[in-house]
């Protein structure tokens, strides 16, 4: 089958055991970073990161927009600029089609199937302001393309001449069966393989006009969910590819070789050329992982909110500086995750009226959320405070 083979398993059915330490590491790594954390604020990191991953996801096709710009977009604040604008509107599609596929995989659908694969892109070009990029210009004609639907024409995305269109629906054939054995009664580790893998072989097939790289992030994100790798969502693959996109095409184009010769494997393309490109993405998943841990200890949040709410008050930031004992009410919304409105004037030590005034400003300023007037505070990780929390995760 021309997407063989689907793991990095030699001829002799032996599975590559550096690759195989290196995927149990990443999950060993990706489940301690749960360890501390109150589930409200692991809660508030996955909504920033859903932000920053989409900025990192379009950085990597080269249509990327700021995130406190994406931010402004949530709130239906759009740029003048109609390029902008689109760039707005192209992250918000990426966040919306994250929480669909984040919903789809907590009620434990089947995440291998090219069912899901369609209704990722279906979703993704049906939000709003999706419709011109569903214009796709080739040789001086233009295309609609169908969103959710397989492409009807052959592709070459650079040096790679994706498989016929009439063979797409044969090769997920192979695809679904394939992978699908891999998430049962497997360990995490050789899901995670099969996760990574499916990526690359996903990516290969193009079965899109457009918007192929954009919807096989996702799918590995769905991957990723689905195997309930404890962790992921605190941290993503997509900023260590966007900070070498130059390193994750180099890998993805050597796991396109064909096969090399009687010792490269038993499938059609390069066994070498998968264990190379599962080598790269194992290690940017480490090293994603190791930045959010150090970044995430809870000395040193509690130590940076601190320092931003002081530089706040002495007018160090273009910002409005924050009310006096923010910094208390913060340390408070750390540990516990959320507290009652009328717990803030013991957590300051202050009157009533200062607690009243404390929270009405904080959640004006958009530093604190709750889900009703009266309802218990949260943190909220704006991007510029996020910014200042989690050095380098926010340019």
């Amino acid at each position: 089958m021309l997407i063989s083979p689907i793991l990095p398993i030699d001829i002799k059915g032996n599975i590559d055991i550096e690759l195989l330490k290196l995927a149990e590491e990443v999950c060993i790594q990706s489940s301690s970073l749960l360890s501390g954390y109150n589930p409200q604020i692991i809660l508030s990191i996955k909504k920033l990161l859903r932000i920053t991953n989409s900025y990192y996801s379009n950085r990597i096709e080269a249509q990327s927009t700021h995130p406190i710009e994406i931010e402004k977009a949530m709130k239906k604040q759009f740029s003048q600029d109609t390029k902008e604008e689109q760039l707005q509107r192209l992250s918000l599609a990426h966040i919306k089609t994250q929480e669909y596929v984040e919903e789809y995989c907590s009620s434990k659908n089947l995440v291998i199937s090219r069912e899901f694969i369609k209704s990722i892109h279906r979703e993704f070009y049906s939000a709003d302001g999706m419709e011109k990029f569903l214009e796709i210009k080739s040789d001086a004609q233009t295309i609609i393309m169908q969103r959710g639907e397989f492409r009807e024409t052959s592709v070459e995305v650079a040096n790679h001449v994706a498989p016929s269109f009439d063979k797409i629906d044969s090769i997920f054939n192979y695809f679904e069966k394939e992978y699908q054995k891999i998430y049962v009664n497997n360990t995490k580790a050789m899901k995670l393989l099969g996760a990574l893998s499916s990526h690359h072989r996903l990516v290969y097939i193009h079965p899109f006009l457009d918007g192929n790289g954009r919807v096989s992030r996702l799918h590995l994100d769905a991957m990723l969910f689905a195997m309930d790798l404890d962790g992921y969502g605190l941290w993503n693959i997509s900023r260590g590819l966007a900070r070498d996109v130059k390193g994750y095409q180099q890998y993805l184009s050597l796991a396109d070789m064909i096969k090399q010769g009687a010792t490269d494997g038993g499938g059609e393309l390069s066994l070498r050329g998968l264990q190379y490109y599962l080598k790269y993405m194992l290690e940017v998943a480490l090293d994603q992982i190791t930045f959010m841990s150090k970044s995430l200890s809870l000395s040193t949040l509690n130590h940076r909110m601190n320092t931003f709410v002081e530089l706040s008050q002495k007018g160090m930031y273009s910002i409005a500086p924050l009310p006096k004992y923010s910094e208390m009410l913060f340390s408070a919304l750390l540990i516990k995750g959320e507290v009652q409105r009328g717990e803030v004037e013991k957590i300051i030590s202050k009157s009533k009226k200062s607690a009243y005034t404390l929270v009405k400003t904080l959640l004006d300023m958009e530093y604190l959320e709750s889900d009703s007037p009266r309802g218990a505070l949260k943190l909220k990780l704006n991007t510029f405070f996020a910014s200042k929390l989690i050095l380098d995760l926010i340019p």
